[in-house]
Parts: C-alpha cells; sequence; structure tokens
C-alpha cells in the first residue's frame, strides 16, 4: 500500500500588535493531496461565520426576477433539447424537471431543478426531497451515453445560495457531460491509473483502508459509500469526501448507491446549518467505465468572511490555483461525525 499523507509544517515570525508587540509565532501547513499531489495551505484560525442575510428579503428579490425555475414558469421559460437527444426536450422525474443549461459549460450541459418550493433552508433538504433531481440526472447522463459514445466524462454539481456562485435561489443540480474532463477529475483519472500501473491495487482501496488505520479523518459507511474529511480540503473550510466503493461511472449509478449518497449528504448539510454555514457546493466526478476509477463527491461549505462581504475565494486560488482552509480537518472532526451518527428525523 503506497497512501503518503504527506504535510509539511511551518510558522511565520512577528511581532503581534495583539499580545503587546511580543515575539510570536503563527503555524501554518502545507498538504498534499494523497491521489493528485495538489498542495493545500491550512492553518488555524479563530472563525466565526458572519451572519446569514434576511432570506426573507433574499427570496423577496429571487421571485421579483420571475424565477424561471417554479412550477408555473417552466414549460414557457426554460429550453428544451432536440428530440433526437432527449424525446419531449425535458426529462421530469416526480418533482424534478431537467433541461438544457443556457451556459455551455461543456457539449451536453443541464439543469434540473428539484422541488416545487422557491427556498428550501440547508437543514431542509432529506433524501425524498433530493431523490428526484439526482435520479433525473442519472436519467440524462444515461441518455446522453447512448446518443453520442464518443462522450467519456460526467458530473453532477450544486451550487446552493450566491455564495456559491449560484446565480437562482430555487434548488437546482447542474449536469454536463463532455468529450474533456475539468482540471479535478482528469488528474484523478490520471493519477488512478498510473497508481493502479505501479500497485496492481485501485488508489481507492487503499486509501478508505488508510484513512481507516488513520482515524483521523474518517466519517462512516452508508452502504457502499465511504465518508471521511478531506485530508487536503479544497475549500476556506474543510470538505466532506463520498467515495463510491463498486461504481465506476455515473453511467451505472445504482438507486442503492444513490440512497446511500443522498443520506450522507442530507446529513453533511444538517451540520453546515448547525455552524451557521448557508451555502456550498457539490461536485460528483465521472468517467466512462474504468477499474482503476470510482466514482466520487466532495461536499464545501462556501461563505463570506466578513460582514463586508468578502468572498473565501482570493488570488490564491484563482490564480495560484492553491486551495487553502482556515481550519485543520481533524478539529471539525467530532462535530462532523456526532451528526453523521444522528438518525434524520
Amino acid at each position: 500500500m503506497s497512501i503518503s499523507f504527506l504535510k509539511i509544517k511551518d510558522q511565520m515570525r512577528l511581532k503581534n500588535p495583539f499580545k503587546d508587540f511580543s515575539m510570536d509565532e503563527i503555524p501554518f501547513e502545507i498538504r498534499y493531496d494523497p491521489l493528485t499531489g495538489q498542495s493545500t495551505r491550512i492553518f488555524d484560525l479563530p472563525y466565526r461565520p458572519v451572519a446569514r442575510p434576511d432570506f426573507h428579503e433574499l427570496i423577496r428579490k429571487s421571485k421579483e426576477m420571475n424565477c424561471p425555475f417554479c412550477p408555473e414558469s417552466i414549460e414557457t421559460a426554460t429550453p428544451l433539447y432536440p428530440e433526437e437527444i432527449i424525446p419531449g426536450g425535458r426529462i421530469h422525474e416526480g418533482e424534478a424537471w431537467l433541461f438544457p443549461n443556457l451556459l455551455p459549460l461543456d457539449r451536453y450541459a443541464a439543469v434540473c431543478i428539484f422541488g416545487k418550493d422557491h427556498f428550501i433552508g440547508p437543514a431542509g433538504f432529506s433524501p425524498d426531497i433530493m431523490r428526484d433531481g439526482f435520479t433525473a440526472a442519472r436519467t440524462f447522463i444515461k441518455c446522453i451515453s447512448r446518443h453520442d459514445p464518443g462522450v467519456r466524462f460526467f458530473n453532477i454539481n450544486w451550487n446552493y445560495m450566491p455564495p456559491s456562485g449560484s446565480s437562482m435561489i430555487h434548488p437546482h443540480l447542474q449536469v454536463n457531460c463532455g468529450q474533456v474532463p475539468t482540471y479535478q477529475p482528469r488528474m484523478q483519472m490520471a493519477c488512478s491509473q498510473e497508481y493502479f500501473l505501479k500497485n496492481g491495487r485501485t488508489f481507492w482501496e487503499d486509501y478508505m483502508d488508510a484513512e481507516k488505520g488513520s482515524g483521523q479523518r474518517i466519517l462512516t459507511d452508508i452502504g457502499s459509500t465511504f465518508w471521511t474529511m478531506s485530508f487536503a480540503p479544497q475549500g476556506a473550510l474543510p470538505d466532506i469526501w463520498c467515495i463510491f466503493r463498486g461504481c465506476r461511472s455515473l453511467v451505472e449509478w445504482k438507486d442503492e448507491e444513490r440512497d446511500a449518497f443522498l443520506e450522507g449528504l442530507t446529513a453533511a448539510l444538517r451540520y453546515f446549518d448547525q455552524e451557521g454555514l448557508y451555502s456550498f457546493n457539490v461536485s460528483m466526478f465521472s468517467g466512462g467505465e474504468n477499474d482503476h476509477h470510482r466514482v466520487n463527491a466532495r461536499i464545501t461549505p462556501r461563505l463570506l468572511l466578513r460582514e463586508i462581504g468578502n468572498s473565501d475565494q482570493t488570488y490564491y486560488q484563482v490564480l495560484h490555483r492553491e486551495p487553502s482552509s482556515i481550519r485543520p480537518p481533524e478539529s471539525v472532526r467530532e462535530k462532523v461525525l456526532t451528526v453523521f451518527m444522528r438518525p434524520h428525523s
């Protein structure tokens, strides 16, 4: 087994005005993702999320924009796929509707709205509320896979509330299918293959065993899904990582795998709500079916760092492509674990 949890500890020395200008040492870490090797800066800073905005005012403003995702607007305000791609132009699954995304993020880019309510708070999501949306997303991926065999990369994503980059309040997913993967899954797949060729085992099996052996970040197993805090977080606060043990592609994503994921996702969103966090990103990464890669998902909170509304993304993340987290994942694991172990009511 060749899993490495590599980190470099360092510190900055300064005369601290909050300690009468006495000499102070502020520690930090540089961690490397065990799969891709991407570096992440880890701090341990005192931070409390800023107060949540007035949701009533936010909802009022968003409704004044004539939300195209509300049930009464879908058929007149959302686009259609050609019949040869999606018969009828849209996919309808229970309370979910899927249709083309006007933003061409890939050759086949879709928006999938779910839930009839214009606004649902983070703690208000349940597996039942989310199931139709993720099922419609899977149906879309299967349709595209049959229609265009050249498409080999798939992802399901969720921007929730404005700090995540979402321009719409109504709950919705974004589903992308194409021939060229984005950076994160491209690195995952290349490094997964390299690991497999070198070791004769999948990275994912060894990584899950290593996290269990460490015991520092692991959360739980739910059905065929494995849940852990990320060793090298991708966001300003530690993110949660879900690995599907036997799922090689979203094209073959099974109902029981979907339901296990939604149970864990519900717990993650309850944790965010408990901590005063009201925005997040979710991404599920998938390629075509192969033996060395596994479908996996990251769930990361998004936040405004101070009352002036400054973003949690700076030149470091945007231009240097270097994530940084203001808390080590190990420091929040017990709180997250408590929520994961509490039955959903």
